[in-house]
């Protein structure tokens, strides 16, 4: 009875994979087939990240750029959505998939543009005559450059860090919930800080909205060509925390490699 339901279970899996969807069927004890519990995880991660990316970039516009109001913001999204691992960030998402090439990724960073961006047109559209401190600000000599790009790229590998730490089950500095939004929140505002001259909010997804309807808004489409400062080097800051942890930790993770506890 049991090889037939095992046997059951297998055809069904097969019949899922070839046409890409699930289906409904009923086996007795039996978990519910991949393709539909990957499926039903992208539905929840869409949600999530373009609501709360939607949340988080309209909070720039309605609190006028305030770091604390933001960070507040992030955490209690963080609190809100951390059983589905959202970062509202396309860079850290992206250094924390890892080898995962599972539609979920893909699926994550676009509906974090998509929520950036409509929010960035319903705070172009509701704050037009508004003078707002948004950042991304024009940039005109040197050293103003050389600091929005140390501090963007230190204060995304601050960010990430606290990510690649939380979310890591044998290294995390706390488990519980609330805990986890606190630490990622102040390692947030940390690396807000660090990038103290544009004032950025170190996600190229909210970079991208925030810059093109700031332009439409006043014209000024020279300060344009500066996006790529805070929607590429959030990135760079991603990698090189990653690259960073994995140097300092290697022993450990080979031997946890070696006794089974990490692949």
């Amino acid at each position: 009875m049991e090889e037939q339901q095992q046997q059951n279970y297998s055809d069904l899996v097969n019949q899922e994979i070839k046409q890409n969807k699930p289906i409904k069927w009923e086996v007795d004890n039996m978990p519910q087939t991949k393709v539909g519990q990957m499926k039903k995880e992208t539905i929840y991660i869409f949600w999530f990240e373009f609501i709360g990316t939607f949340m988080l970039t309209f909070c720039i516009y309605a609190s006028n750029n305030n770091p604390f109001v933001f960070a507040c913001a992030y955490g209690m999204l963080i609190l809100v959505a951390q059983n589905q691992k959202c970062t509202f960030n396309p860079a850290i998402t992206t250094v924390l998939s890892g080898n995962d090439k599972g539609l979920w990724v893909s699926v994550a960073i676009g509906s974090q543009f998509g929520g950036a961006f409509l929010a960035s047109l319903f705070g172009f559209l509701c704050f037009k005559n508004y003078v707002n401190d948004v950042p991304y600000i024009s940039q005109t000599n040197i050293e103003a450059y050389f600091a929005v790009i140390i501090g963007e790229i230190l204060g995304s590998l601050i960010l990430c860090a606290g990510f690649i730490f939380q979310y890591d089950e044998l290294m995390d500095f706390s488990s519980d919930r609330l805990e986890h939004s606190i630490i990622i929140s102040a390692l947030y505002s940390v690396g807000r800080t660090l990038s103290y001259v544009a004032k950025s909010s170190l996600n190229p997804a909210i970079a991208f909205g925030l810059v093109f309807f700031e332009c439409c808004k006043d014209g000024h489409w020279g300060r344009f060509w500066n996006l790529w400062i805070y929607s590429i080097l959030p990135f760079v800051g991603a990698f090189f925390s990653f690259a960073i942890i994995k140097v300092i930790y290697r022993d450990c993770y080979e031997k946890q490699i070696q006794a089974g506890l990490r692949e």
